[in-house]
């Protein structure tokens, strides 16, 4: 009866169509419960809070790595990109005031991503190959802006607000984050903007050759990228009350490893704002128990290794077989079609056989 019904075959489906998806899910779970069982404050009201938290920042920068390598390329800047947001927020709090501060920081990290992406597509270079040097460059910019200090707040009320419990599990940044992968995800899926970002990376050639214009898709994937970072470097700016130049070189290699625990396929076209989640939860739940556990911090760097070797491995695996399975079912249909056209010779043979 269970195997039967149509929400069990609509969940086999999706096992069958997203491997890596499932063992995002199922990876995720089994690092939740081993730390869930070994230690008991992991599984308290304030433990997921603190794990939400973190969510807020990393889950923005593995959404927007996931959405680059969807498209076929990375952005190697975007911890750059988010200390700059964090220092012009920070400078700005005091003059401007909390918002304007906002507004003017993240407009100028999406715009950083809007120009990366058209010249992305108009030179026609791979984006690990502009990437590295606006890293390098907007160090540089970071630098100035703070005057090669680190830059801090004077009025720490928007630093009390933001990190406000709401919901028991969320303050307004994790809700603000929230709801930036919801219209992400919405976006992906039922817009042809979201079907074309996959295109150009599952089959860049093939989606030009369809008439896709290469500017329109990379522009908005570099966009939210910018966007992205622009509003993680606010969050940790004005959660903090401080900010530096050089600081967030972490978001980059924790974001990627997200980004991939959570199904994105290096090769491009495959992957998914659900799974940018996931492994951001992984990612937290790992570091988090790691914590409780009095972990030294290299040992934590090991762990992260492991768990992103197993997820390719595993990916690895999967399209192998994936492969393997497509190549046995191209044989079958040619020994089916073999079969019957011998069938269908010896009837004509049959037939001019005299009686």
């Amino acid at each position: 009866m269970l195997a039967s019904s149509p929400l069990f075959q609509r969940l086999k489906s999706k096992i069958v169509d997203e491997p890596d998806l499932t063992f995002a899910v199922l990876l995720a779970a089994m690092v939740y419960l081993y730390f869930a069982v070994t230690n008991e404050l992991f599984l308290t009201h304030n433990t997921t809070f603190a794990i939400m938290e973190r969510f807020a920042v990393l889950g923005l920068v593995a959404l927007a790595l996931t959405l680059c390598i969807i498209a076929g390329e990375i952005d190697l800047s975007i911890g750059s990109n988010a200390a700059l947001s964090a220092v012009i927020i920070v400078r700005l709090t005091d003059s401007l005031g909390a918002f304007s501060a906002l507004a003017v920081g993240v407009f100028i990290s999406t715009l950083i991503g809007v120009i990366q992406g058209y010249f992305i597509a108009y030179l026609r270079v791979r984006a690990i190959v502009l990437t590295v040097g606006t890293l390098m460059l907007l160090r540089g910019v970071a630098l100035f802006a703070a005057e090669e200090k680190t830059v801090m707040l004077t009025d720490f009320r928007v630093t009390d607000f933001i990190q406000t419990k709401m919901l028991v599990y969320f303050s307004p940044a994790s809700l603000l984050v929230v709801a930036m992968f919801v219209l992400v995800g919405i976006f992906m899926r039922f817009t042809k903007y979201g079907r074309e970002i996959y295109a150009i990376g599952g089959a860049r050639k093939e989606a030009l050759a369809a008439g896709i214009n290469l500017k329109r898709p990379m522009i908005i994937v570099f966009a939210i990228s910018g966007f992205c970072a622009g509003l993680g470097g606010a969050i940790i700016g004005l959660r903090s009350g401080t900010a530096q130049a050089l600081g967030l070189q972490f978001l980059l290699l924790t974001g990627t490893v997200a980004a991939f625990i959570g199904g994105v396929s290096i090769l491009g076209g495959k992957g998914g704002v659900v799974g940018a989640a996931i492994g951001t939860l992984t990612v937290n739940f790992l570091n988090t128990g790691l914590v409780f556990n009095v972990t030294p911090a290299f040992k934590v760097q090991l762990y992260l290794g492991v768990l992103l070797l197993i997820v390719i491995m595993f990916q690895t695996g999967s399209r192998l077989f994936d492969a393997q399975q497509r190549r046995w079912a191209v044989l079958q249909a040619v020994d089916l079609r073999k079969v019957a056209l011998l069938e269908k010779k010896q009837r004509i043979l049959d037939r001019q056989v005299p009686t």
